[in-house]
């Protein structure tokens, strides 16, 4: 048995001594395997998984094999500080994170001081873009559209469609769910010409909603715009049931997904959303991506699924693009690349990092959720 081992091992160093020789190529992810978006967290380490697994079977990358280390953040700012101090410690030569915009924005100096890049397709605070690139924060990316992007593209669709007329606004008390809440109204509102009724900021991790739902029902907006995690937005949603609210949903609300049930049974009809990834985009990758996920997790891929998977592509793509490992020259072939997203869209970093310049705008119409249109956002 050992002899045989060798054998094979002698075999792999002919075959390939720089693989042999030299050790894996480690990317960190900051993620929040616990805490209020533990859940989402999972769906994102599908796709990173995913994209590891497939850049492997092609060879790797530099004819080294990728690996990545996990550090958890909780979604909060303190425990993401934490991680990212991990991470850089550990010497990853990127990060894929971290999944929550106040712990991405919290891990922002840190990673731009050890000149490691840092990428995400989840956070969607506007400050992340502002503070990124041309910013301040060369070291700093993301590939999914902000929130004023995504307010921009559903304020333009709102205002041809004019579906409603009064919206009331719940979000969570976190960077998140402010900043989603701010782009709205500086946004979608007066470019869809709606009225404001209310606006609710609850805290993370709400476990009763009865008193925001009862003045809903009772002030009956056209809408409810809401801003609010996986877990906050899923108890949320499941209470409007309960008590027998039935008005359509916009804002942020994820249309599909663990949400499907309540679709199936009503509670969301005629709801609009913005959103920064769409399982049914028509491409032939996005296709490919979703049937891989639909056989290892028989799911259909998330947001932040999509996410992970193309932030390690991208890092991948960028460390051969470079030929190096080196953080500042990643970079710079990140910032020079030109990639092709999961749906087909062809895209380039602009000069504040970002190359979230698409945005898919779902609808529920008869129990069904549609892609009404994937708009391209400057």
């Amino acid at each position: 048995m050992r002899t045989r081992l060798w054998m094979a091992l002698a075999a792999v160093s002919l075959a390939n001594p720089a693989m042999a020789q030299q050790g894996p190529i480690v990317i960190g992810v900051s993620t929040a395997q616990t805490g209020p978006a533990a859940t989402a967290a999972e769906w994102e380490l599908w796709g990173v998984n995913l994209a590891v697994e497939e850049i492997n079977a092609a060879g790797g990358v530099l004819g080294r094999k990728l690996e990545i280390m996990v550090v958890d953040n909780k979604c909060n700012p303190s425990e993401a500080v934490n991680a990212a101090n991990k991470l850089v410690e550990a010497k990853v030569v990127a990060i894929e994170g971290s999944h929550c915009s106040s712990a991405h924005l919290a891990s922002m100096k840190i990673i731009q001081d050890a000149k490691i890049p840092m990428i995400t397709g989840i956070a969607s605070n506007p400050q992340i873009t502002t503070l990124s690139g041309k910013g301040g924060n060369d070291y700093a990316f993301r590939i999914s559209a902000s929130d004023a992007g995504m307010m921009q593209a559903l304020g333009i669709y709102l205002a041809s469609k004019k579906p409603f007329k009064t919206v009331a606004i719940v979000a969570e008390d976190s960077d998140f769910g402010r900043g989603g809440a701010d782009a709205f109204k500086s946004i979608v509102v007066p470019k869809a010409g709606l009225e404001v009724v209310s606006t609710d900021i609850h805290p993370q991790n709400a476990p009763d909603f009865t008193s925001i739902l009862t003045r809903l029902q009772q002030r009956r907006p056209d809408a409810i715009a809401t801003f609010q995690l996986g877990g906050d937005s899923l108890n949320f949603l499941r209470q409007a049931m309960q008590v027998g609210v039935r008005i359509p949903f916009t804002g942020r609300i994820e249309l599909g997904g663990r949400n499907q049930p309540i679709i199936e049974a009503g509670g969301l009809e005629k709801s609009v959303s913005a959103w920064q990834y769409s399982a049914l985009a028509d491409s032939p990758q996005n296709h490919a991506f979703a049937e891989k996920i639909k056989v290892k997790h028989k799911a259909e891929p998330y947001l932040q699924t999509w996410a992970g998977y193309d932030c390690i592509r991208v890092l991948a793509q960028a460390i051969k693009d470079a030929g190096s490992t080196d953080g500042t020259k990643i970079k710079d072939a990140i910032k020079a690349m030109s990639f092709t997203n999961v749906m087909g869209k062809t895209v380039r970093f602009d000069e504040y990092n970002q190359a979230g310049h698409w945005v898919a705008l779902h609808t529920v119409l008869n129990k069904k959720v549609t892609l009404a249109e994937l708009v391209e956002v400057k």
